[in-house]
């Protein structure tokens, strides 16, 4: 599943856990899911910060401009 229907899957899930009056148990199974696909999708961002960093041109631990300039103005 990719990152972008998993983040959509836990909208849904959020939306039916906050809308819905649901029986205990099928919210529980609801938010376990929801825990289960938020730690894949916090994996993949991971993955991806380190794949960036070690693509970047100099290597430094901030490689997009945004970062840097933030960690600058300290």
């Amino acid at each position: 599943m990719k990152f972008s229907s998993k983040m959509d899957e836990i909208e849904g899930i959020v939306a039916r856990l906050e809308k819905e009056s649901l029986p205990l148990e099928d919210a529980l199974a609801l938010f376990e899911k929801g825990i289960g696909l938020i730690g894949e999708c916090q994996k993949f961002l991971t993955e991806a910060r380190q794949r960036v960093t070690l693509l970047s041109l100099d290597g430094s631990e901030s490689p997009l401009p945004e970062e840097r300039r933030a960690s600058e103005s300290f």
